[in-house]
């Protein structure tokens, strides 16, 4: 139990968790297995409102509630990750138009809330993508409009998106300063979608790479204003910490779960594992991280509802929950044993794709470098 958090937050949870066990959980492992992009649970997702989270009504969505928002990432993460991730990366797409779109962009948010159409946020480069201000994609204005050549890597849902938030350099000479934002439609001339990659976790979430040689960009078409495009990534990238953290709190809840199950009934010299010290010692401590990772998650969203700055917040909870995860799904393997490291598993699943949390929307690394700047007393 949370003291902080609303009721009617707990009914919200119970209502998604409801639909997600009936709606979603059955078909999670063959997205894995065949590496399949979820449409299917995307559309369900769709009419339950889900995908609206974080969208103004007035867009087609449900609001713009932070905390339902990482509350529905964190149930759908709990049965089924690949989706959850789909969800938490196109929330950038959404956060980036709402906080700094045209209203006229912002209108593409209700073929995102229902389903229609498909959205991504594409800025790290196959050189890297922490280094936000090391991209190398350029963008020249000629006659009105702009023409952006580079290339874009490991961004998800980008085999099958629709439209694209993509960063390059109008003023290379200015480096980081001189980065603008675009919204880009696939359909685009000059826009090249591929290649697919396979991933070792999260395998139907269509991640691939894009290139673009004088791709024609019109004015109407960046995101704030030109030059000012780290501002609208890093503000982006700082919120969007606590979506991912939220992945990572539902699939350290899974975790759990199965750790717990499996340790209840498998049986080692006639009694149940779970009462061996050992195995004790695993389970209290996911218990307990589990718990101090909900706490930072749940506070960070009511943070950013309360528009505070949370800069320090969103790292340290991203780093701590997405290390937590990283911890006890190698502690949970152990307690399985055989059956932890066999393909078609939850747990085997969950292995593989929790991996990518301490890496997404900033590494570990770089979190601390972020962390530090706030050490003083």
């Amino acid at each position: 139990m949370i003291a902080f958090l609303p009721p009617e937050i707990e009914e919200f949870r119970n209502r998604i968790r409801k639909f997600c066990e009936s709606s979603l959980e059955k078909n999670a492992q063959r997205w894995d297995e065949n590496e399949e992009y979820p449409f299917e649970s995307l559309r369900a997702m769709a009419e339950e409102g889900i995908l609206g989270l974080g969208i103004p009504e007035e867009y087609g969505g449900q609001g713009t509630n932070r905390l339902k928002l990482v509350v529905a990432i964190e149930e759908v993460a709990r049965v089924d990750p690949n989706s959850a991730f789909i969800l938490e990366v196109e929330s950038l797409f959404n956060q980036t138009l709402v906080m700094h779109g045209t209203h006229e962009q912002k209108l593409i948010l209700k073929d995102i809330a229902s389903g229609k159409k498909i959205g991504t946020f594409a800025l790290t480069e196959p050189t890297g993508g922490t280094d936000v201000a090391g991209i190398k994609s350029v963008a020249k204005k000629e006659n009105g409009k702009y023409y952006v050549t580079g290339s874009k890597f490991f961004i998800t849902s980008a085999m099958v998106a629709s439209y694209f938030i993509i960063f390059a350099k109008t003023a290379p000479e200015l480096k980081g300063k001189g980065i603008t934002a675009f919204l880009v439609e696939k359909d685009t001339p000059n826009l090249m979608i591929g290649p697919p990659i396979r991933l070792t976790g999260f395998r139907g979430s269509a991640i691939g790479g894009i290139r673009y040689n004088n791709m024609p960009v019109d004015e109407k078409n960046v995101i704030g204003k030109e030059n000012e495009g780290i501002k609208v990534a890093l503000s982006t990238l700082e919120k969007g910490r606590v979506n991912i953290s939220s992945l990572a709190l539902g699939m350290l809840q899974r975790v759990y779960e199965e750790s717990v199950k499996f340790a209840s009934t498998r049986k080692s010299m006639d009694q149940p594992i779970i009462n061996y010290q050992y195995i004790q010692q695993y389970l209290t401590d996911m218990l307990k991280d589990l718990e101090a990772s909900r706490l930072m998650v749940y506070n960070t969203a009511m943070l950013i509802d309360q528009n505070q700055n949370v800069g320090m917040n969103a790292a340290a909870t991203k780093l701590f929950v997405s290390e937590a995860l990283m911890n006890h799904v190698v502690k949970a393997v152990e307690i399985l044993g055989g059956y932890g490291y066999t393909r078609g598993t939850v747990i085997e699943r969950l292995f593989r794709d929790a991996h990518n949390t301490t890496i997404s929307l900033g590494t570990s690394e770089a979190m601390r470098i972020v962390l530090s700047k706030y050490l003083k007393i």
